[in-house]
């Protein structure tokens, strides 16, 4: 069994994996909301790009994530997916990363979130049905 100190590692090797993805402007990339025992971590192809834990930070984190995404949180064990832009990804990276014990945490996501919905409604008047 990991410590706390091995989960730490792997959500930042992810978020270097995540920021290294997002270097290179792209309109739609297929993500995936997954919710396990520990949390919610969003992929891409399989990869961890970023992930929240399972505590009261890490919650709203979540919900913040799905709203932006536009995707619904999945229940646990499940995983749901969608369309999103580099643009709103960067959003979705720093959300994961706010401090939501700071209550200061709830005004900045509320930006992120109402940024990356404007960005979401923008990419899907462009998308062919």
């Amino acid at each position: 069994m990991y410590g706390l100190e091995n989960l730490t590692v792997s959500r930042k090797k992810a978020l270097i994996y995540g920021y290294k993805l997002v270097e290179t402007p792209r309109s739609h990339l297929r993500i995936q909301l997954n919710q396990d025992k520990s949390g919610v971590s969003v992929t891409h192809k399989g990869r961890v790009l970023t992930r929240v834990f399972l505590n009261r930070s890490g919650m709203n984190a979540a919900v913040a994530i799905s709203e932006a995404t536009g995707i619904k949180l999945p229940a646990l064990g499940e995983s749901n997916s969608g369309l999103v832009s580099t643009g709103l990804l960067y959003r979705v990276f720093a959300i994961s990363q706010l401090d939501f014990r700071n209550t200061s945490s709830f005004d900045l996501a509320a930006e992120l979130v109402d940024e990356a919905i404007s960005m979401q409604r923008k990419n899907t008047t462009n998308i062919d049905a």
